[in-house]
């Protein structure tokens, strides 16, 4: 024998919690006569009797009431499990997985990963980090950062934080090899080659009118490759050179502003700069899911984007 229709039982367990057909039609937003039949009907499927009813009262058999006890635990199992999906549209769940280059990751994202899980400790994070261009899709990827200019793709992106590069040398640095003036004056300098991008290889330095002296006021680009005894493959080991003063860097300012503010490093011939970029949110969708969501909207806060 098939399992009574949901709404045969919905409609036997309101009328025996409201005691009345009449309440209970109004509960379902259904007429009595409705009720009545949907109790017969149900009565015929089960061939038992549920309620004994007179004209002046109701009253369960035996059998109903071990019929009533199954059916209202199965119908508050039922409401748990849809309550259940509906807050796992909103609530930060399951894994989730993140990429981000390596020296963005460790001053912009490893700080915060501690507060961000205890927050939300149904969510599960697999971050990766590598200064790879990853193919979002095929590993699965469900949020990556990105900083620089982005490639064409079909991919879903979002700015978060306005950037560019910028020249940076340790203060120890500075002052064993002095202070270059002009952007030509690089040539004299170790220059820390970063191969993780083109943008390392080949330096392209804007000038901003604002600073700039008379000795750079007629051009506004100077392409430069950049000439040193050591070449690394990402912007951390770059960043973390530098500091150790073994040259001059040209790397994002997200990137390297925590040494600055710490006085590991400072900006020189801040004139010249990379072009304006910016760091990214990418999604290989548009549906962000609740645990993407609440990764993105907690770096939000703690990073002041606009």
């Amino acid at each position: 024998m098939n399992a009574p229709s949901l709404h045969l039982v919905q409609t036997f367990v309101a009328v025996v919690e409201h005691h009345s057909f009449v309440r209970a039609a109004s509960a379902l937003g259904i007429t009595p006569s409705s009720v009545s039949r949907f109790i017969k009907m149900l009565e015929q499927e089960l061939s038992t009797t549920l309620l004994n009813r007179t004209t002046r009262a109701m009253s369960l058999t035996e059998t109903g009431k071990r019929y009533y006890a199954e059916c209202h635990q199965a119908l508050l199992q039922l409401n748990n499990a849809a309550g259940m999906v509906r807050d796992e549209q909103t609530l930060p769940y399951g894994v989730l997985v993140v990429s981000a280059p390596v020296a963005f990751g460790h001053t912009h994202i490893v700080p915060y990963l501690s507060e961000f899980l205890a927050t939300c400790p149904q969510v599960q994070l697999d971050l990766r980090l590598t200064d790879d261009y990853v193919d979002l899709v095929s590993e699965g990827i469900m949020l990556a950062f990105r900083i620089g200019r982005l490639k064409d793709s079909s991919l879903i992106a979002h700015k978060m934080l306005d950037n560019r590069r910028i020249l940076v040398a340790a203060p120890a640095y500075l002052k064993k090899r002095g202070t270059p003036l002009s952007a030509e004056d690089l040539h004299e300098h170790e220059c820390i080659v970063s191969s993780a991008s083109q943008d390392g290889v080949l330096w392209r330095l804007f000038l901003n009118a604002e600073g700039s002296n008379a000795r750079e006021s007629n051009g506004e680009e100077r392409i430069l490759a950049p000439k040193g005894s050591v070449k690394v493959d990402n912007a951390d080991a770059a960043r973390r050179l530098c500091i150790d003063g073994q040259g001059i860097a040209f790397h994002s300012a997200v990137t390297m502003a925590a040494a600055i503010a710490a006085g590991d490093l400072v900006q020189v011939l801040p004139q010249w700069t990379g072009r304006e970029t910016g760091v990214y949110c990418v999604r290989p969708n548009r549906r962000t899911g609740p645990a993407a969501k609440a990764l993105l909207d907690f770096l939000a806060v703690r990073w002041q984007c606009p």
